[in-house]
């Protein structure tokens, strides 16, 4: 230790360094995966600087926009345009239907718009660390903020997606059943799994670059996988007659934990199309699944956030 460094004096216990050199620039890498991050305090402070989240989305929705030809219409757009693709290719999907006289379009587009959040919210948070990182230099304001706002954004572009879907409504005289008024519940449990998977992929990429190109391959595919198909091939009405916990089968639960997206369309679905109350036993399963993609997403983003200050 006297070759690199001694202690000043026993009051002040500083170290006065003699040969830079031997100084490593880096902590050993063996050390890298073993930062234990105060979350709790992290959080706090996340909170305290909730209105960069806010800052950052409204620059990030305004760039999006402003040197479009069509500008905000293109979030009306986009969102019919994947409908007409989805629409044409569920037609020809065996037993898609989840009855009731509803049309298939309003059936597609209202777990479109519930996609939507989620997946709009991945697909732009994935590179929001690796887009940002110039800014991320010059800031200190914590680093969850990048990837959050994205999420704000989804937000947006989701709640104008509904301008459509109320038009829908209206061109084909079908109205939205009271049982609507669940909707806010299903959305809390697609929020956090949303935040823990924005999390988790945003600071995995900064480490695997090649999962920027692999992320647009696999989240139409998830989607078609939790859109296009209903959860189950019974009608919601013998789903509701046997409300016992077990009802829908092991793996249905299973599926519901690895995949909560997938009952929080069904159940969105089923109460605004249909007029059905939740699924409880589907529901629990997918906040469960929710809540751990949450808690490991950002236990996993903190963990790695030691090695952000180096991307490059």
């Amino acid at each position: 230790m006297s070759a690199i460094a001694e202690p000043l004096s026993e009051e002040d216990g500083a170290l006065k360094v003699y040969d830079v050199s031997l100084v490593p620039a880096d902590p050993p890498a063996e050390l890298l995966y073993q930062h234990k991050p105060d979350l709790l305090g992290s959080a706090r402070e996340l909170l305290r600087r909730g209105e960069v989240i806010f800052t950052l989305a409204e620059r990030d929705i305004r760039a999006q926009y402003k040197q479009a030809v069509l500008g905000i219409a293109w979030a009306l757009l986009t969102p019919l345009v994947s409908l007409v693709m989805l629409f044409l290719l569920a037609k020809n999907v065996k037993g898609f239907s989840i009855g009731g006289g509803v049309p298939l379009i309003l059936n597609m587009y209202v777990g479109l718009v519930t996609w939507g959040l989620f997946g709009g919210a991945v697909g732009g948070g994935a590179s929001s660390l690796v887009s940002n990182k110039s800014l991320m230099a010059k800031s200190h304001f914590p680093r969850e903020c990048f990837p959050l706002s994205q999420i704000l954004g989804s937000a947006f572009t989701s709640l104008m997606a509904t301008v459509p879907l109320a038009i829908l409504f209206a061109a084909y005289g079908f109205a939205p059943r009271s049982a609507s008024m669940w909707a806010p519940l299903y959305l809390l449990i697609e929020l956090p799994m949303t935040v823990g998977l924005v999390l988790l992929v945003s600071s995995v990429i900064v480490q695997m670059r090649d999962l920027q190109q692999i992320i647009p391959i696999l989240m139409p595919l998830v989607m078609i996988i939790s859109v296009i198909k209903p959860m189950s091939v019974e009608t919601h009405h013998a789903l509701h007659a046997s409300p016992t916990f077990f009802v829908h089968g092991w793996l249905r639960l299973a599926y519901c934990v690895v995949n909560p997206m997938a009952p929080v369309i069904d159940n969105m679905r089923g109460s605004v199309l249909l007029g059905f109350g939740p699924q409880w036993s589907m529901l629990l399963c997918a906040a469960i699944g929710a809540c751990c993609y949450l808690v490991g997403g950002y236990v996993l983003f903190k963990k790695l956030e030691v090695n952000f200050a180096d991307l490059s």
